[in-house]
């Protein structure tokens, strides 16, 4: 077992990546439908990417999860200081326009040709070196650039990405300001379209019950207010911490035990070996259902999210196909 002290950074770094606390003056988005259970099999609300935009072209008014209100800009010179940032802007065909993106950013392949502008710590002389006209990040773990670039002419804007909701309006909102809003447009559809066969693998099924095993000393996992809970939920599944109270948080041995999840989700072999035997009654043991779920695609709230919600939702309902 690893130290706690590393699951408290861990999850420290997780929620403050994550961004689960929108302010009060952030735009407002639509709330995510709620997801089907046994008894409901109502469909689901659709995505909708129309909260932080207002107006279209070039007389578009576009506020970031701050409430700061932008101008459409032409020919940016960008700088990405997060991962989940970089697959977006890449994914919305800005690559070309990249100058700087930070030593964690390892996707798409592209992005390891871009200049590097540090890692969770910033190098900002390195940033201003690079002349950028804009700097994109997420609120409350990148915010600091503000202060620092604002001298120096270089605009910030900030994403959030707390749910499936904020994560489309992020890329709408990013397509709206770089001129790429109808790439933008297609990846929201994708997301719906996820949704969509998600829910058609469910369909006429029990919904899967769920427990996301975050770490195993001690036992932690996922509660609302973060797109982890999202996916499971979006993937048709049924999150047993869903009353948790916090996106992350501890959670008891003889909770987990006594709620008995269908589906186990792990970070690795090491975590779904411990569950086998330290719990080798429970459902998803003796069914063989303690999956090894963890990568980049399902970590970061980006695009990828996509593929992520189509490989959790086969493995909840894999006699679908």
């Amino acid at each position: 077992m690893r130290p706690r002290v590393l699951l408290r950074l861990l999850l420290a770094c997780g929620l403050a990546a994550l961004s689960a606390c929108r302010p009060a003056d952030a735009p407002k988005s639509p709330p995510v439908g709620a997801p089907p259970t046994a008894a409901d099999d109502a469909h689901r609300a659709t995505l909708v990417a129309d909260g932080w935009v207002t107006g279209s072209g070039p007389d578009a008014e576009i506020r970031d999860a701050h409430g700061l209100a932008f101008a459409p800009m032409v020919d940016a010179r960008i700088v990405s200081v997060v991962p989940s940032v970089t697959e977006t802007l890449f994914a919305l065909g800005l690559g070309d326009d990249m100058v700087g993106v930070t030593t964690n950013c390892n996707y798409p392949p592209e992005a390891a040709e871009v200049e590097k502008v540090g890692d969770f710590n910033l190098n900002y002389e390195k940033i201003v070196s690079l002349a950028p006209t804009l700097v994109v990040g997420s609120r409350g773990f990148t915010d600091g650039a503000r202060d620092v670039l604002a001298p120096n002419g270089i605009a910030y804007f900030a994403l959030s990405h707390a749910s499936f909701q904020e994560i489309v309006e992020s890329i709408h909102a990013v397509g709206a300001l770089l001129d790429a809003g109808q790439r933008a447009a297609e990846i929201v559809a994708d997301f719906d379209a996820a949704i969509a066969r998600a829910e058609a693998r469910r369909a006429g099924r029990e919904a899967t019950t769920v427990f996301w095993a975050q770490w195993n000393d001690p036992l932690s996992t996922i509660g609302p207010g973060n797109f982890h809970h999202d996916l499971i939920e979006y993937a048709g599944g049924v999150n047993i911490a869903a009353d948790l109270g916090a996106p992350y948080a501890q959670f008891s041995e003889e909770e987990f035990a006594a709620r008995d999840a269908d589906v186990v989700l792990a970070p690795g072999a090491a975590t779904v070996e411990w569950v086998g035997t330290r719990f080798p009654t429970s459902r998803a043991t003796t069914s063989g259902r303690v999956y090894a779920f963890s990568s980049d695609a399902s970590a970061r709230p980006g695009p990828r999210l996509v593929e992520a919600l189509d490989e959790l939702s086969r493995l909840l309902y894999a006699d679908a196909e």
